[in-house]
C-alpha cells in the first residue's frame, strides 16, 4: 500500500501545532513532569536504596501513563467530532490510513517531547552519583513504547464518543486493561493468569526496566500498535461500509477479521518470542555471555562435550520470572557458542511429571517450595528450576537456580568442573569453628557443615585434615578457620607446613558472632557448662596464636576490635560501627585492592566485629594489603565490647565511645616471599598465604543473602573468599566471571554530604567524652584535695583526723557520685543531641534534593505554558476590540 506522507506530515504539523499553541497541553505536559519526578525521588526508598537508578519510576510508570496518556489522546477524535471538523478531515485527499498515522504520530510527537523534558530525571541521577548511561537509555526506550501503545488504545477510546470526558474514562478503562490484567486473570485461577500474564504490560516492560531490548519486547508494544492502528482505521471506514455482504452483516466480516489478526499476532509472537533474543545495553552487559565466558567454553576437549539437562518449570512465581528467562537465554547461548562441546536440553518440568521423575530419581533435582505473591489461596509454590551437567562418569548438579546466584558464573563453573578429568584439592584444618560440622556438646545436636564448604566443593575436590600429627598430605592449599583455638602443638604443625611453600587462607577473628565463647581471648573451653556431664574429654590450652602469625610475616591483636563509620545502606543505620562496611565511599581510595588480583573489580565488602593486620617487623616477607577501612575508624579493645553472664557471653550496647583517628586498617592482606635462617643448619622458608581477620564475614547468613537476592544487598563476600582461594592454588579461571554483577552506583554526593555530618558527630562525641572526662578528674581533685587539708591540719591528732577525713571523704564521694551523674546524663544529653542535629541535617539534605529534582523541572515548560497563556488573551482582546471597531 502507498502511502502519501506529505498528507501525514502536513495532519502531523496541524495538531502538533494545535496542542502547542494551546496553554492546556504544557498543563499536561507539567503534570507528567511533576508526577514523574515524585515517582522516582520523593520516595523514600530512592535514598534507602542509595542506587542511582531509576527503579522506583519503573515501578509505577505503567500507572502513571494511565492517567496521563488518556488525557493526551481523549480529544484526538472526539474534538473533531464535537467542532464538527471531522467531515472536512476526511473530504482530504487522503486515505483513512493516512489520516490515522497522522494523529498517532503527532500525539507521539507530543508524548515523545514530555519524554524528552523529563530527561532532567537522568540529570539528577548524574548530579547525584554516576549512572549507567546504557541503563538510562533502555528504560526510556521502554518508556517511549509503552506510551506508544498507549495512545494507540487512546485513539480507540476517543472514536468511540464525541465527548472528552467520556473519551478519557474509555482511554484509561481500556489502558487499564493491559495494566491489570495478570491480577484480574488471577481471580479465576493460577493457570488462567499463568497464560494470561503475557498479554500484559508490565511482562514486557520488566526487560527495558533492566536494561535489556528484547525481541519478545519490542513484538509485544509494536503488535499493540498495529492492531490498534488497525482498529482506528476499520471504525473510521464503517462510513463505507455495505449493509451486508455474502449474506452477512459487514460487521460480522470486520469482527471475524479482528479476531483472526490477534490470533495471528499472538502466534507470531509466541513463535518468535521463543528465539530469545536480546540486545543488552547496561555497562556490566550482564544479560549475555561474556567473552571469558566463551574462551572458557572454547577450551573444553571436543571429545568430551558436556551434556546440560534443564529441568525448569514453565510457570514460575513473579519474583522467579526473571531468573528462569536469564536461565534459559544462557542455556541456549551456550549451545549455540559452544556447538558440539556442549548440549542442552532443556524439559518443562512440573511436579509429579514424567520429567520430575526423571530428574528426581537421575539427579536428586527436586522441587523448591517459594513463596507466590500473586496467588489468591496459596501462599507458596513448587516449582523446579535444576541443571544437571554430565561428561562422561562426572556429575554435577545445581538442585535450584535460586533468584539471587550468578547465572551464568554458576553454569560455566559447572560445566568447566564437569568437563575437567581432575580437580585441585583443599584441605580444611580441623578447628573449633567445625567448618566441616560436628557434635555439639552444649545443644547435643549435630551441627551441619558451613556452605562455605559446600561452595568449595562445587570446585575442588574438599578434605578435612588434622594438625595434631606433622601434616604430610599432598594438597593444592589449605583453608585453616580460627587458628587462635588450636593447641600449640597443633600451630607448630602447621606453621612448619605452610612455610614449606603451601598455600594457605588463614581466617583469625577477635570475636566471632556465631560462637563468641571461641575468641581467642577466652580460655579454652569457655563454652562448657561447668554443671553438664559428657562434654567429652576437656579442650587443650590455647597456642599462642599472635606469635604464630608473626613467624608467617603478620602482627595481629587478639584483643583489638575494628570499627567504622562509613555504612552505605540507611536501611542498616541502626547498626554498631563494628559492621564494619567496605566501598570506595569510605574515602580510602585502597579500601578494595584495586591492583590485586584477589580484590580488584569488587565493590563491597562487610565484615561483623574484624580485627586488624599489620607486617611483622621481624620477618622480611612482602605484605600486601587486600581491604582497608576508611579513615574515620579506630579499635576497641575487646573487653569493651563483650559482657560476661551467667547465661553467656553478650555484646556491650551502643554506648560505648568511638573516637576515631586519621588511620585506615587492614582487615585482610596477602603475605609472600621466603627466607634462609642460618642456625645449625640452613633452612629456606617460603610463605604463600592470605590472612583475614574476620571469619563471620563467610557466616550462613551471607550465603542466604547471596541466594536469595534480596535487594540492594549485593555483598562480595563470597567472591571475595572464592577469588582468596583460586589464587592460591593457581586456578583463576573463575575470577572475571565473579566479578561480573550490577554495578553498586551509590549517590555520591549524598554520601559525601552525610559523611561529613558523621564526621561532625563523631567529633561532637569525642568532646563530650572528653569534657566529661575533665569534669570527672577536676571534682576527683578536689575531693583529694580536701581530704589532703584535713590531714594536714597541725591542730588535731592523728585519730580525730583519720575520722574527719573518713567523714569527708564519704560526704565527697556521695557528692561526687551525684555529680558524676550528672556529668554523665549530660554527656548522654550532648550525645543524643549531636545525633538528633546529624539526623536533621541529612533529612534536610534528602528534603532539598527531593524539593529541586521535583519542583524545578516543570517550572520551564509551565512558564512557558503560562507565556503562551497571556499571548493567547491578548490576542482575544485584540481580536474582540477590532470586531467592535468594525462594528462601531
Amino acid at each position: 500500500m502507498k502511502i502519501n506522507w506529505k498528507v501525514v506530515f502536513s495532519l502531523f504539523k496541524r495538531d502538533l501545532r494545535l496542542y502547542f499553541t494551546n496553554p492546556t497541553g504544557y498543563v499536561f505536559i507539567t503534570l507528567f513532569i511533576f508526577l514523574s519526578a515524585a515517582a522516582a525521588f520523593w520516595q523514600e526508598r530512592f535514598f534507602a536504596n542509595n542506587l542511582a537508578n531509576l527503579d522506583q519510576l519503573n515501578e509505577v510508570f505503567p500507572y502513571l501513563l494511565l492517567v496521563f496518556i488518556p488525557a493526551l489522546t481523549m480529544g484526538v477524535w472526539a474534538d473533531e467530532k464535537r467542532q464538527g471538523t471531522d467531515e472536512l478531515l476526511l473530504t482530504l485527499p487522503a486515505t483513512d490510513f493516512e489520516v490515522v498515522l497522522g494523529k498517532f504520530f503527532a500525539a507521539l510527537g507530543v508524548y515523545s517531547a514530555s519524554l524528552i523534558l523529563s530527561l532532567s530525571h537522568v540529570l539528577v541521577l548524574f548530579w547525584l552519583g554516576s549512572p549507567d548511561l546504557g541503563l538510562m537509555v533502555a528504560n526510556y526506550f521502554g518508556y517511549w513504547l509503552l506510551g506508544a501503545a498507549f495512545i494507540s488504545v487512546g485513539m480507540v477510546a476517543s472514536l468511540l464518543t464525541d465527548n472528552i470526558t467520556i473519551g478519557f474514562v474509555l482511554g484509561a478503562l481500556f489502558c487499564a486493561i493491559l495494566v491489570f490484567i495478570e491480577p484480574i486473570a488471577a481471580v479465576f485461577g493460577e493457570s488462567v493468569k499463568n497464560a494470561l500474564a503475557p498479554l500484559g504490560v508490565f511482562w514486557h516492560f520488566q526487560d527495558f526496566a533492566q536494561g535489556v531490548i528484547s525481541l519478545s519486547g519490542l513484538l509485544y508494544f509494536l503488535s499493540i500498535i498495529g492492531l490498534m492502528l488497525y482498529v482506528n482505521v476499520t471504525l473510521l471506514g464503517n462510513r463505507h461500509w455495505p449493509a451486508e455482504a455474502d449474506g452477512y452483516p459487514m460487521s460480522v466480516h470486520q469482527w471475524v477479521r479482528m479476531v483472526s489478526l490477534v490470533i495471528a499476532i499472538i502466534s507470531v509472537n509466541v513463535i518468535l518470542g521463543r528465539l530469545h533474543w536480546r540486545l543488552d545495553v547496561t555497562a556490566e552487559k550482564l544479560h549475555t555471555l561474556s567473552a571469558e565466558t566463551k574462551r572458557l567454553l572454547s577450551e573444553i576437549p571436543e571429545d568430551r562435550p558436556v551434556f546440560i539437562h534443564a529441568y525448569i518449570s514453565k510457570e514460575v512465581p513473579e519474583p522467579f520470572v526473571q531468573t528462569r528467562q536469564n536461565l534459559i537465554s544462557f542455556l541456549r547461548e551456550i549451545d549455540a557458542v559452544a556447538g558440539n562441546r556442549v548440549e542442552v536440553a532443556i524439559h518443562d518440568t512440573e511436579p509429579y511429571s514424567k520429567e520430575a521423575i526423571e530428574a528426581r530419581e537421575k539427579f536428586g533435582i527436586t522441587p523448591q517450595e517459594v513463596f507466590n505473591p500473586g496467588s489468591a489461596r496459596a501462599s507458596v509454590a513448587q516449582i523446579f528450576m535444576g541443571v544437571a551437567f554430565t561428561c562422561g562418569a562426572e556429575e554435577q548438579v545445581i538442585p535450584f537456580m535460586d533468584r539471587g546466584l550468578p547465572v551464568e558464573y554458576e553454569l560455566i563453573r559447572s560445566i568447566r568442573v564437569v568437563a575437567r578429568t581432575g580437580r585441585k584439592k583443599i584441605g580444611v584444618v580441623r578447628t573449633a569453628a567445625q567448618l566441616f560440622g560436628g557434635f555439639d556438646f552444649q545443644t547435643f545436636q549435630s551441627q551441619p557443615e558451613w556452605p562455605v564448604v559446600q561452595e568449595l566443593k562445587k570446585q575442588y575436590e574438599v578434605v578435612q585434615i588434622s594438625a595434631d600429627q606433622p601434616i604430610k598430605e599432598e594438597l593444592d592449599g589449605l583453608l585453616v578457620a580460627l587458628p587462635s583455638s588450636m593447641p600449640q602443638e597443633e600451630l607448630d604443625n602447621l606453621k612448619d607446613y605452610i612455610e614449606q611453600g603451601h598455600p594457605a587462607l588463614i581466617l583469625v577473628d577477635p570475636l566471632p558472632l556465631f560462637k563468641p565463647a571461641l575468641s581467642p581471648s577466652e580460655r579454652a573451653g569457655a563454652d562448657r557448662n561447668p554443671f553438664m556431664r559428657n562434654q567429652g574429654p576437656p579442650p587443650k590450652p590455647k597456642g599462642d596464636i599472635e606469635a604464630f602469625l608473626r613467624e608467617l610475616g603478620v602482627n595481629w591483636n587478639k584483643r583489638q576490635i575494628v570499627w567504622d563509620t562509613y555504612n552505605p545502606h540507611p536501611d542498616f543505620a541502626t547498626l554498631p560501627p563494628e559492621f564494619v562496611f567496605i566501598g570506595q565511599g569510605n574515602g580510602n581510595p585502597e579500601a578494595i585492592n584495586p591492583e590485586d588480583r584477589v580484590t580488584s573489580g569488587l565493590q563491597e565488602l562487610v565484615f561483623l566485629y574484624p580485627g586488624y593486620l599489620q607486617p611483622s617487623a621481624s620477618k622480611d616477607y612482602e605484605f600486601t594489603p587486600l581491604v582497608k577501612t576508611g579513615f574515620v575508624s579506630a579499635s576497641l579493645p575487646y573487653s569493651r565490647l563483650i559482657r560476661r553472664s551467667f547465661f553467656g557471653f553478650q555484646l556491650a550496647g551502643r554506648g560505648v565511645p568511638h573516637i576515631p583517628n586519621d588511620l585506615d586498617y587492614v582487615i585482610a592482606a596477602r603475605i609472600n616471599g621466603d627466607t634462609v635462617t642460618k642456625d645449625t643448619t640452613e633452612t629456606q622458608k617460603k610463605v604463600n598465604v592470605i590472612v583475614v581477620a574476620d571469619l563471620d564475614f563467610i557466616s550462613q547468613q551471607f550465603f542466604e543473602i547471596r541466594k536469595r537476592g534480596f535487594q540492594n544487598l549485593n555483598f562480595d563476600n563470597i567472591p571475595f573468599f572464592l577469588n582468596c582461594m583460586d589464587v592460591l592454588v593457581g586456578d583463576e579461571s573463575f575470577i572475571e566471571l565473579r566479578k561480573r554483577r550490577v554495578k553498586h552506583r551509590t549517590l555520591t554526593r549524598v554520601e559525601a554530604q552525610t559523611q561529613k555530618f558523621v564526621e561532625q558527630r563523631t567529633k561532637e562525641e569525642q568532646d563530650a567524652e572528653a569534657e566529661a572526662r575533665r569534669a570527672l578528674e577536676e571534682a576527683r581533685k578536689r575531693l583529694n584535695e580536701k581530704v589532703a587539708e584535713v590531714r594536714r591540719r597541725p591542730d588535731l591528732d592523728a585519730q580525730t583526723k583519720e575520722i574527719m577525713a573518713r567523714n569527708l571523704q564519704e560526704v565527697e564521694n556521695r557528692r561526687f557520685e551525684a555529680l558524676k551523674k550528672n556529668i554523665e546524663a549530660e554527656k548522654e544529653a550532648k550525645i543524643l543531641r549531636s545525633k538528633e542535629h546529624m539526623e536533621a541535617q541529612i533529612r534536610r539534605i534528602q528534603n532539598t534534593i527531593k524539593t529541586f529534582a521535583v519542583l524545578l523541572p516543570p517550572v520551564p515548560v509551565f512558564l512557558v505554558g503560562v507565556f503562551i497563556f497571556i499571548r493567547r488573551r491578548r490576542r482575544e482582546k485584540e481580536g474582540a476590540a477590532a470586531v467592535r471597531r468594525l462594528r462601531g
